[in-house]
């Protein structure tokens, strides 16, 4: 990434789905089916950003390096899911990925001190961000089916903690004891 770059955690339903489904359709790891789905779920972001949906965005200057939607997963308080997580082929295998991460474990630890983020992905949706790229951050393998989709297009769920720091506090300090001094 050059100097200029900037992450943006989206607040506000202001952006271009044409522009998010290019980047997405680059990677060449998404079908048809897929590219409608992830139409539909900005195009509801839109309408209603944080309902369920949020929206971390990495660019390089004004070009759009890198996206990740996800949500808090239904019935859970801890539990938090990626629905989409794309990488321009551009910056496959650079920062973006993982400066994409921080920036979820950021806005899911605001959310609660302690959370999993989960993830369902393919092979091939994965190698399109990086080689490796979710075991080489931190995640975990909990589930994998070899084949699933075709032939070397397996299927994998990843689980990865996030806590606030250790030097961040999760609760405000008591107050001090008030002296009785006479």
């Amino acid at each position: 990434m050059r100097q200029g770059s900037r992450c943006v955690l989206r607040i506000k339903g202001v952006i271009n789905i044409r522009e998010y489904e290019l980047l997405t359709l680059e990677t060449g790891a998404y079908r048809d089916i897929e590219l409608d789905i992830l139409k539909e779920t900005l195009a509801a972001w839109k309408e209603s950003p944080g309902s369920p949906f949020e929206l971390i965005e990495l660019r390089d200057g004004r070009v759009l390096a890198g996206f990740c939607l996800y949500y808090r997963s239904p019935n859970t308080e801890y539990t938090f899911d990626i629905h989409t997580f794309v990488v321009g082929r551009d910056y496959r295998n650079k920062a973006v990925g993982p400066r994409l991460l921080e920036l979820l474990e950021e806005a899911v630890t605001q959310k609660t001190p302690y959370a999993v983020v989960r993830v369902e992905t393919s092979r091939v949706k994965e190698h399109a961000i990086g080689d490796s790229f979710y075991g080489n951050n931190g995640f975990q393998t909990i589930g994998h089916i070899p084949g699933f989709y075709e032939t070397d297009n397996d299927y994998y769920i990843y689980v990865r903690s996030a806590s606030v720091s250790a030097n961040e506090p999760t609760d405000p300090p008591d107050p001090e004891p008030e002296s009785n001094a006479e």
